[in-house]
């Protein structure tokens, strides 16, 4: 592929992010596409850890996560040959699955001392590898950082070529015994105190603080359902600000695959099960939609600041778009505490 093709294929890429993600994410997007790149390597990228990030196309686009997994297998070997320490994989809809989760998951990455990054691009038949420091805690990277990359629509030979360039750098390179196969990150857990399968009788009184995680107006349409006081917040709140200001609840979601999500609010996951069914009752009406665990889904979630417990609600209760997740858990909340 051609510079202009490779340009046209990463404004491809970032466009179609952009229409469907939101604030912090889109952020982020937008460090990688300002990325400065450059000839060299990072400079402590063979004597440090460093975290893989891969991204797919089409996934948003068709609402299912495409294999992702044997692309890390191609790239872990050519890493370790190259003495670059990969320690974990990641899809990067996971860890962008949310605030709480996100900066979770950068818990972890400062728990492991990972100080690198390779995010990977790929549309299924062509890749961008992209190796660069991580230097912003908030974001992961800066404006327009120096990074180094490599384009092709051969995986493994690119891997040969990231190879070629570690062995012929001058830089120095202490990572020894790693490994061929591909280490796939966990998953984090989000909740860090009681789990309650139900709706706190306490959000009658209270004002629901809802960081703004979308356009303001478009929200205020779904929350005309919500029966009681809330008030949009700048998205990143300090959760003790709030507290200071008198808000008791903040509204949170996980938006990543039906497995994912799961995982990150501990649900359950059935050895065999392939799919879970999305329950709403709506004016007494009970409607399911069934998802499969590689669905892309929202799912919110109300939690008390003070006790850090968060209410997740009686039923699985997410859907493809967040209008309709949070007009689902709104639904079902209204269903259990509002007797008409």
């Amino acid at each position: 592929m051609n510079k202009t093709k490779s340009f046209l294929f990463l404004l491809l890429f970032f466009s179609t992010l952009c229409t469907v993600t939101v604030a912090q994410e889109v952020i982020i997007n937008e460090r990688i596409e300002s990325l400065n790149f450059i000839d060299q390597l990072p400079e402590e990228i063979l004597s440090t850890k460093t975290v893989v990030i891969v991204k797919t196309l089409n996934d948003q686009q068709s609402g299912i996560r495409p294999e992702w997994k044997s692309v890390a297998s191609v790239v872990q070997k050519g890493m370790a040959k190259s003495g670059i320490d990969a320690v974990a994989y990641y899809h990067f809809d996971d860890l962008l699955s949310g605030y709480e989760s996100y900066h979770a998951f950068l818990d972890a990455f400062d728990g492991r001392d990972i100080k690198h990054a390779a995010f990977i691009l790929t549309d299924g038949s062509f890749y961008r590898l992209i190796l660069v420091k991580l230097t912003d805690r908030q974001f992961l990277i800066q404006q327009n950082q120096n990074a180094w990359k490599i384009d092709g629509k051969d995986l493994a030979a690119m891997m040969e070529d990231v190879y070629r360039k570690a062995a012929n750098s001058k830089i120095e390179s202490t990572n020894l015994l790693i490994i061929e196969t591909p280490e796939f990150g966990e998953m984090v857990h989000v909740i860090q105190k009681r789990r309650s399968d139900f709706y706190d009788l306490n959000f009658a009184s209270e004002t629901l603080a809802i960081p703004q995680f979308a356009d303001s107006s478009e929200i205020a349409k779904v929350m005309l359902d919500y029966p009681y006081k809330w008030k949009i917040v700048p998205l990143g709140s300090d959760e003790k600000e709030l507290r200071s200001q008198g808000l008791q609840y903040v509204l949170y979601y996980c938006h990543s695959t039906v497995a994912s999500v799961r995982s990150l609010l501990e649900y359950p996951l059935g050895e065999n099960q392939s799919a879970y069914v999305s329950e709403v009752i709506e004016n007494g009406q009970t409607q399911v939609t069934t998802h499969t665990l590689n669905t892309n889904v929202y799912k919110f979630y109300i939690k008390h600041i003070y006790s850090q417990n968060v209410f997740i609600g009686k039923k699985w209760d997410p859907a493809k778009t967040w209008q309709d997740a949070l007009r689902n858990y709104i639904f079902n909340m209204r269903h259990e505490l509002v007797r008409n």
